[in-house]
């Protein structure tokens, strides 16, 4: 069976992306420079807390785009505090949720 090397903090990011539904952590490359660490799938509520942590949400590519392992990581314990918490949502998640319509694409 063939071994895959991964740095810590991706192999953590990997393991916390786990645990949320519908999420995954990934690397995507763009033109002109090397792969960047993603995170995708259902977490769209978690958009605010990424963003805290450095992501940018790519709208081509469906992904928040981080630059290093660690702010994945970061961001997805964060993640997991806040839904764990029962904190609720931010009136912006709120807002979003139920109007998905008037969502602005950063630019």
């Amino acid at each position: 069976m063939p071994t895959v090397l991964s740095f810590p903090a991706q192999a953590r990011a990997e393991e916390l992306a786990s645990s949320l539904e519908d999420c995954r952590v990934l690397e995507v490359s763009f033109a002109n420079g090397p792969p960047m660490p993603a995170i995708k799938g259902g977490c769209f509520q978690f958009a605010t807390v990424f963003k805290a942590f450095g992501g940018q949400w790519n709208h081509a590519r469906k992904v928040h785009v981080f630059y290093d392992w660690s702010s994945v990581a970061a961001s997805l314990e964060a993640a997991l505090r806040r839904r764990g918490d029962g904190a609720g949502e931010l009136e912006q998640d709120r807002h979003w949720a139920q109007d998905p319509g008037t969502r602005i694409r950063a630019g």
